[in-house]
């Protein structure tokens, strides 16, 4: 997608005054940053099985964070690489990764601009964002963009008008057919007189609160790891109790620990706990990790006992050849 000759402020001044912007408010752009970051985690979580503040490094965090914050106001932006880079203090290689890495996820599309004949800015546009479809049909027809709605988000509309409650009001259906996308605070960024409440988002953000508050690092990877496996009799609330009840500082415990976690993960596979999966699980890794310490240590046992026989042997031919000598 090329841009030819495009101006910021002719854009603004045409498309700002049919877009939603957000509150002036004390905070709101921050509010706004952490919903979108919100979307995000449920995408992340789908593809690598962690958070987006686990998955990135900690300085990739802060620029996405950045980053954001340009492009969460209206939905698009047309900004230097390198005035992000000197504003925030993080480097460009990072700035720059950023952005790929949200297209890479379809939450973020390039345009990129010539002007006069020279590389000019990129326009970055948001694509889980309320002005997504105006942005979109405003480059189009103002300034002939070959562009598409981005696949992210048409699943997202997929899911939330499938999650709209069906209407039997006869008013109700004629109010309805009468609502446009443009009016839909599809992603929740902006408070409104009755905002929408999409529950399982909701659900979603506050699961992600509670991993944060009261799991330890340890305990996190077990709760992804068994979502990753896809357990038949395993349910998410069931991994996230499990991996409440495990010992905090697993790692430290050793492979001992490691193969009893995941010899139960593989058990869920098959077989169906009589009443609570997880008090099935914490017991019968109590169990396995007891076996496989015991074999551990028994193994560890008959080591140095081999070893203290080597060393005897040594000596007695050693005192052979002196009683010899």
């Amino acid at each position: 997608m090329l841009l030819q000759n495009f101006l910021l402020s002719r854009a603004k001044a045409e498309l700002s005054p049919h877009i939603h912007h957000l509150s002036k408010n004390h905070g709101a752009i921050n509010q706004s940053i952490k919903k979108i970051i919100t979307y995000i985690d449920s995408i992340v979580l789908e593809c690598e099985g962690a958070t987006t503040k686990d998955y990135l490094t900690k300085r990739k965090y802060e620029a996405l964070e950045t980053v954001l914050s340009y492009l969460v106001q209206e939905g698009y932006s047309q900004v230097k690489q390198d005035r992000i880079s000197k504003k925030s203090g993080i480097s460009k290689p990072v700035i720059n990764y950023v952005f790929n890495w949200l297209q890479d996820l379809g939450v973020c599309q390039q345009i990129k601009v010539r002007r006069h004949g020279k590389i000019a800015p990129s326009v970055y546009i948001l694509t889980i964002h309320n002005n997504y479809l105006k942005i979109i049909e405003y480059f189009k027809i103002k300034w002939a963009v070959a562009i598409d709605v981005c696949s992210t988000f048409t699943r997202f509309l997929k899911n939330k008008i499938s999650k709209k409650t069906v209407v039997t009001d006869h008013d109700d259906m004629q109010k309805n057919k009468l609502e446009t996308l443009s009016s839909l605070d599809l992603f929740n960024i902006e408070e409104q007189s009755k905002p929408a409440v999409d529950h399982e988002a909701k659900e979603k953000y506050n699961r992600l609160q509670d991993l944060n508050d009261y799991l330890s690092a340890d305990q996190k990877k077990a709760y992804y790891y068994i979502l990753s496996q896809g357990v038949t009799y395993l349910s998410e609330n069931d991994a996230y109790t499990i991996a409440l009840r495990l010992p905090p500082d697993m790692d430290s415990m050793g492979t001992s620990a490691k193969w009893a976690f995941k010899d139960c993960v593989e058990w869920f596979y098959s077989n169906k706990a009589d009443i609570s999966a997880p008090a099935h699980f914490i017991k019968m890794f109590g169990q396995k990790l007891k076996i496989n310490q015991e074999r551990r240590n028994s193994d560890v046992q008959k080591k140095l006992s081999l070893i203290g026989k080597k060393s005897d042997s040594k000596l007695v031919i050693y005192k052979f050849f002196e009683e010899n000598n």
